[in-house]
């Protein structure tokens, strides 16, 4: 099963996840996978973290300037090896857990970025994802995972959070023991 949060361009979507993961697992709810908050200085947006779910750890994930040769997005370049962490923990995810991969962007909709190994990940029998999208992708994104489709969930709906406790406590996925 795959679930998409989306909203809009600096909406609250990873704000809205920081909020939500402890309430998830104090119900019980297994979430791995990572997060991408800004990083900001005093002249502004410089990049996105990565926060790893589970231990917290945090690496320097897309910056303004990087490494010559390395993936870039926009104006941001990857930090090569933070990159392969998201990769990696992608490659790691089993259906004990619902993956959250923050954030699937343009660079994913064209066939880049994390997109080998999060297409492999779910193509796995019994794996819960939720991915993280901008308002503008979703419907790309949509397309690329068909023919399965994703269960939305905009921001900008009042009941929100009531419907996406409900498919990620109710829904098949980690938390099933149905077998």
């Amino acid at each position: 099963m795959v679930l998409v949060l989306t909203g809009p361009l600096h909406g609250g979507k990873t704000t809205f996840l920081e909020r939500r993961l402890p309430a998830w697992a104090e119900r019980g709810l297994v979430c791995r996978g990572f997060l991408s908050p800004a990083v900001t200085d005093r002249t502004g947006l410089r990049g996105y973290d990565l926060v790893e779910i589970g231990s917290g750890r945090r690496r320097p994930y897309l910056r303004r300037e990087g490494e010559a040769g390395a993936e870039s997005v926009g104006p941001y370049v990857f930090v090569p090896s933070t990159l392969d962490r998201a990769r990696s923990i992608i490659r790691a995810a089993d259906p004990s857990a619902v993956l959250v991969v923050d954030e699937v962007g343009p660079l994913e909709v064209q066939g880049g970025g994390l997109w080998p190994d999060l297409r492999a990940a779910l193509d796995r029998p019994g794996l819960t994802a939720l991915l993280v999208a901008r308002e503008g992708i979703v419907a790309d994104l949509a397309a690329m995972l068909a023919p399965s489709e994703p269960v939305v969930f905009n921001l900008r709906d009042e009941k929100l959070i009531e419907r996406l406790d409900t498919e990620l406590f109710t829904g098949p996925g980690p938390h099933d023991d149905r077998g």
